[in-house]
């Protein structure tokens, strides 16, 4: 019975509490009740709320970290695509400029090759390659540079791969010559002839027979002789223990242009003439010596070979001193 009471009580309330609120008779009520707690409950937000946050923190942790993670899995797939569209370009420049020293001498026979390695123990200056013996490597043979100027020789060949001798190496030895002529950056512009100056227009005048040479009796003037032309200055390019190129062996009196253009002789028989060796960097009187030394630059970069070319076509001549 007392449960009824209770029930019947509570649900009067209700229903009083109800018309009482949609006739609005507790808005004084509720205006005072929130005048007094909301300053209480704004400080106890702003104090909870570095605790919120700590806590949200830990929650979004994980996925800041899954997304860092995806975001450098991302960076990585594009350096590597990049890096792969690098290499692709700089192979076909590469092979670019192979091909153009192939059409360049189409009466030879070039092999394209890639550098594996290098000679790392300091004292030598040497470059393994792709091509061994059974793509028709021989010992002595020439390696030019994708540009077609001298590399080295092959020195030793394996089934799949060989050694290369860099000229640089100090066991390298060339027959050179020094171009007579304009020193490098003017070599590929001479200046013009007279035969191909344009001269201007002149009308042409009949002759008097009577002012000929052979109508006065007077010798007929000889012709002009031809400009003497130098002959080249011969030495041998040799490496040595800096790892550097030097031209030896000059005359004691060659006169010698910085930039003037080094090329092979062709003198032994090892190697083709006028193969592009470098160009003349300094020259060095000796005054205790009977002759003069250079120092070369070689016109292949040496220390950023990728790609060569081997000369199968010519046989080197191996002479040696009895």
């Amino acid at each position: 019975m007392r449960l009824v009471w209770w029930l019947a009580a509570i649900t009067v309330v209700s229903l009083a509490s109800i018309v009482l609120s949609e006739r609005r008779a507790f808005d004084p009520v509720q205006n005072l009740s929130l005048t007094a707690t909301t300053p209480l409950a704004s400080r106890l937000r702003d104090a909870a709320r570095p605790v919120d946050d700590f806590f949200k923190g830990i929650t979004d942790r994980g996925d800041i970290v899954r997304e860092n993670k995806d975001l450098r899995d991302q960076i990585e797939k594009l350096e590597h695509a990049v890096a792969a569209q690098q290499n692709a370009e700089q192979r076909v420049r590469e092979l670019e400029d192979a091909l153009g020293v192939k059409q360049a001498r189409p009466e030879d026979q070039l092999l394209v090759a890639n550098v594996m390695s290098e000679d790392t123990s300091g004292l030598k200056r040497m470059i393994a390659i792709d091509r061994g013996s059974k793509d028709g490597l021989d010992e002595g043979m020439v390696v030019l540079s994708r540009s077609g100027s001298l590399v080295g020789t092959v020195t030793r060949t394996f089934n799949d791969f060989s050694w290369v001798q860099l000229v640089t190496d100090p066991d390298s030895s060339v027959n050179a010559q020094v171009i007579p002529g304009a020193p490098q950056g003017q070599a590929g512009s001479p200046s013009p002839t007279p035969a191909a100056t344009a001269a201007p227009a002149v009308t042409p005048t009949p002759a008097d027979p009577a002012s000929s040479p052979a109508a006065t009796g007077a010798p007929t003037p000889p012709p002009p002789s031809p400009t003497p032309v130098p002959s080249p200055v011969r030495g041998v390019a040799e490496g040595d223990l800096k790892h550097e190129l030097v031209l030896d062996l000059l005359p004691p009196d060659a006169s010698l242009t910085e930039g003037s253009l080094v090329t092979t002789s062709g003198l032994g028989g090892n190697y083709p003439r006028e193969l592009l060796i470098g160009s003349v960097e300094g020259v060095e009187q000796r005054p205790q010596s009977p002759f003069t030394k250079a120092t070369l630059k070689p016109a292949a970069n040496l220390y950023t070979l990728d790609t060569v070319l081997v000369l199968l076509s010519f046989k080197p001549a191996r002479l040696s001193p009895q």
